[in-house]
């Protein structure tokens, strides 16, 4: 694992102990649904079919705490995992992945709904391949985006969110920077 991503992870549950004394905080765990960004790469499959990789796909697990400064304002600090990969190929796979960090504020707008956004700092970006496209391996630069937000509270320990990322990757062998913008549907659980 990286180095920033095991800082984020210490700094996250250190923050998390500070905050329980301060003000109410909870844990928070999600996963979500992400399209959109441009590709990366296409796999073509012996049977002429073929799948893209792209920039803002696919799967977006995190976990993190929420602290409560007021009844209407929280903030959150979020450690994931993201990723887009191939899954037509028996002999061989690629898959862009990378570890994003968020720090987000909401804003309570009635007991079910709330609005948000923050900063999200991706770490180790790349494509990288297996089997037959074991080769591949494109390294991005670790960037930072922003992040906008909505959350339903279905429960209070239970939220659905749309949410939409603005974020660039530059290949760390130069070229031109591939857009990362996306948009997505969350799940979230809160303890």
């Amino acid at each position: 694992m990286k180095p920033i991503v095991i800082a984020g992870m210490a700094a996250l549950l250190a923050s998390g102990g500070a905050l329980a004394q301060t003000g109410t905080a909870r844990g928070v765990f999600g996963a979500g649904l992400t399209t959109g960004g441009d590709t990366l790469a296409t796999v073509v499959f012996g049977d002429g079919s073929s799948e893209d990789i792209k920039a803002g796909g696919l799967l977006h697990l995190f976990g993190g705490v929420e602290f409560r400064a007021t009844q209407t304002v929280s903030m959150q600090v979020n450690v994931g995992y993201q990723i887009d990969d191939t899954s037509g190929g028996s002999n061989g796979s690629l898959r862009f992945s990378r570890y994003p960090i968020e720090v987000l504020a909401h804003l309570q707008i009635n007991p079910f709904f709330r609005v948000g956004g923050g900063v999200r700092f991706v770490n180790s970006p790349k494509v990288a391949g297996s089997g037959v496209l074991n080769y591949v391996n494109i390294p991005y630069d670790s960037t930072t985006g922003a992040v906008i937000e909505g959350e339903y509270l279905v429960t209070p320990n239970i939220g659905l969110k749309m949410r939409a990322v603005s974020e660039k990757y530059k290949p760390k062998a130069g070229g031109p920077s591939a857009d990362g913008n996306q948009i997505g549907f969350y799940f979230s659980w809160y303890i």
